[in-house]
Parts: structure tokens; C-alpha cells; sequence
């Protein structure tokens, strides 16, 4: 059972913070960082946000992510990480039984990914790996919608991902978007966390989105010997160029426990939630959704049984029509949903807009940043 990150003693929290950085030697393998890496800064004060441009091999994208933002993978390894397993009161021999579990079902280029993030940041890997574990470990009660056609202001496609979870330990602090051109995939927008490669809100170059909220609706057949959800949203936006692609990456993959997804893709201009567990997974559409609904729009919120569902379903279908981009961030604002993070995706355009965090202000009420991914891949970083 995955658990929520709740109150962690300040004694408990002062020795976590103490925590010494200590960095292992650098691999003899190592890559041209400049040439499979580039980093730059985006926002005004309060609300930048580390845009990273990462291209080749997983190992070359790896290590350049390492190497470029050592630093503060460090501090996320050794300050943050210890105190959200803590939280969840996981033991790092635990954590790391989990993780041996998850690495019977990844795919091969994450492991070598995760390989060279631990070679570029000097840490090791046994650390970078906890970090990584934390997704599916832990309770993540978020909102997502995507509407389309006549749902929308000009039959537009838009999708949100509300990701409502603990600002307290400090995993605000370094927001990223990473833009991968890998050498086998499709490219895509990863928004996250530096240090983080596996993916909780994603887009990619063919139009797939994709967003995700924790439950518990089959915790009795829950189980981490399957891929955690962080790397099943990657594997998905990473690998699908179409709808059915995408479903079925989720469905016909291993799964660990109890989540509920939300796929659009640009290509079919059609929407999708998932309700999946380790051993179940049904899909839904407008049509067969279990909450009231108007054709072109689906959405799920803090759970298959939580009354948020119909307080976002009755906000949705009074926008009915008039949904774009602005409507979107007043809903998530209104609302009070993307503590976290708050991201609006337009996937046929590949426009995204996403908004941080801060220590003392949530991501709902900042500021948002927007990129476009279709114009951050026609930098000349990546014309070769």
C-alpha cells in the first residue's frame, strides 16, 4: 500500500538536512557533455524553472543531466529524498528490495540512463535509484481533464495535470523541463524535477499527453514487481506515435498498483482515462465515463470515490464550449488543485504551460512558464 507523505518530526528533519554530501568518483565512461547537453533558465524571480535540452544515447542524456546539474542532484538526493522515504516510513533496504523489482520490467535504456545520471553527478547509483523510487511509492491525489472538438474554444485539444503532493520537504526547489531527443523514440517534454528521468507529466513531438493521480480503488492486488508509474508514462510518451499505441503501452505493460491515468492525442483528436491497478485496467472515453460528462471531455480527481470528482465535473461542463489554456489555469486556481505542479498542455501544437511551487506559494497560484516543444526542438543544439 502506498501511503501519503505526512508530518515528519523536526528532529527527524534536522538530521536529514545534516546529511553530509558525499560524491563517488566519476566513471572512466565518460561523454562530450556539451554535445548531448545543454542547460539554460527560464522565468522571472520566484518563479524560474531549469530547461534541459538532452540528446543520444541513455547514457549520453543521462550523464550530461548528471554532469550539467550535479549540485542540486545532489541536493535532492541527499536532503530531499531521505526525508519523503522517511515520510513514507520505507527503510533504504526497503526501498531498495522495490527498486530491484522494478528493474525486472524497465526497459534496458533507462537502467543505462540511470547509469550515467549516477556517472555525471558523482553519486551513487544505489542513491539516484531511491529517488527514483519515490513516484510509486508513494500517494499522489491530483486532478487531470482533457477536453476536445466542441468541448473546447476552437475545437482545440487541452489537457491539465494537477499534481497535488507534500512542498514541505523541499522538492519545489529545483523545478525542470527536460527536452529529450533521444536516438530511438519520439522527442518529447519531460516536466519535472533535475535528477528525476522517470515521468509524472509528459508531451511528446507526436502529440501525446499524458497525466496521472494515486488511488487505492484495487489496493488488495497492489505489488511493486511490475513497472513503477513514473516509467510507465515514459514508456508511453516516449514510444507512442498514436492513441492506440499509447493505451496499449499502459494496458498490455506490467503495472504495479492502483492509478488512474489521462492520455489525448492530436492524431485522433480523441481523449482517454485509465483506471489501472496491477492486474486491471479499463478505459474509458466521454461516452462511458462513470462521472457526469459532455461528449469530447473526461477527467478524474483525488480518486475513483472522492467527491472532488463531481465538484470538477460541475466546473467543466459549466465551461462547456469556452475551455482553452486560460480557462484551464482559472480552474486548477479556483479550485485549489496543483499544489505541486500545475501544467496545461495543448498537444497539437505542442504548447505547454507550467507552473512551480514555491516554498511558501503553491504551484496554482504562480506564475506560469510556457515553452513550445516543437520550437525547442528546432534549436540548433539539436541539428545534429
Amino acid at each position: 500500500m502506498r501511503l501519503h507523505l505526512r508530518n515528519v518530526s523536526v528532529i527527524a528533519l534536522a538530521g536529514l538536512l545534516c546529511t553530509a554530501f558525499l560524491p563517488k568518483a566519476l566513471s572512466a565512461q565518460t561523454v562530450d557533455v556539451n554535445a548531448h547537453g545543454k542547460r539554460i533558465e527560464v522565468g522571472a524571480d520566484g518563479s524560474k524553472a531549469t530547461v534541459l535540452y538532452l540528446k543520444g544515447t541513455p547514457y549520453e542524456m543521462g550523464y550530461a543531466h548528471g554532469k550539467l546539474c550535479a549540485a542540486e542532484i545532489r541536493y535532492m538526493t541527499h536532503r530531499v529524498s531521505p526525508i519523503m522515504l522517511l515520510g513514507l516510513g520505507k527503510s533504504t533496504a526497503e526501498v531498495d528490495a522495490i527498486w530491484s523489482g522494478y528493474t525486472r520490467h524497465l526497459r534496458p535504456e533507462y537502467l543505462q540512463e540511470i547509469r550515467g545520471l549516477a556517472d555525471g553527478s558523482g553519486l551513487p547509483i544505489e542513491e539516484i535509484q531511491r529517488g527514483l523510487a519515490v513516484p510509486d511509492i508513494s500517494e499522489w491525489h491530483c486532478t487531470f481533464f482533457a477536453a476536445v472538438g466542441k468541448a473546447t474554444k476552437g475545437n482545440d485539444l487541452i489537457q491539465i495535470r494537477a499534481l497535488d503532493y507534500e512542498t514541505r520537504v523541499g522538492i519545489q526547489k529545483y523545478p525542470a523541463i527536460i527536452v529529450y531527443k533521444p536516438d530511438h523514440g519520439v522527442p518529447f517534454l519531460n516536466v519535472s524535477w533535475l535528477g528525476q528521468i522517470g515521468m509524472v507529466t509528459g508531451m511528446n513531438a507526436s502529440g501525446i499527453a499524458m497525466s496521472e493521480i494515486g488511488d487505492d480503488w484495487d489496493m488488495q492486488t497492489d505489488s511493486f514487481d511490475g513497472r513503477p508509474l513514473n516509467f510507465v508514462i515514459r514508456d508511453t510518451v516516449e514510444f507512442a506515435t498514436n492513441l492506440n499505441q499509447a493505451v496499449d503501452l499502459v494496458k498490455n505493460g506490467t503495472r504495479t498498483t492502483s492509478l488512474l491515468y489521462c492520455i489525448s492525442s492530436a492524431t485522433e483528436n480523441q481523449v482517454r482515462a485509465l483506471k489501472t491497478s496491477h492486474t486491471k485496467c479499463d478505459v474509458y472515453s466521454s461516452d462511458n465515463l462513470p462521472f457526469s460528462t459532455k461528449p469530447g471531455m473526461v477527467y478524474m480527481s483525488m480518486g475513483m470515490s472522492s467527491a472532488w470528482n463531481k465538484k470538477v465535473g460541475n466546473s467543466l461542463q459549466s465551461l462547456y464550449g469556452q475551455i482553452d489554456v486560460a480557462a484551464a489555469q482559472d480552474l486548477m486556481k479556483t479550485l485549489h488543485t496543483g499544489s505541486l505542479h500545475a501544467v496545461v498542455f495543448r498537444p497539437a501544437t505542442g504548447d505547454a504551460y507550467i507552473a512551480n511551487a514555491t516554498d511558501k506559494t503553491k504551484a496554482y497560484d504562480m506564475p506560469y512558464n510556457h515553452i513550445n516543444l516543437k520550437t525547442a526542438l528546432s534549436d540548433s543544439f539539436f541539428a545534429n
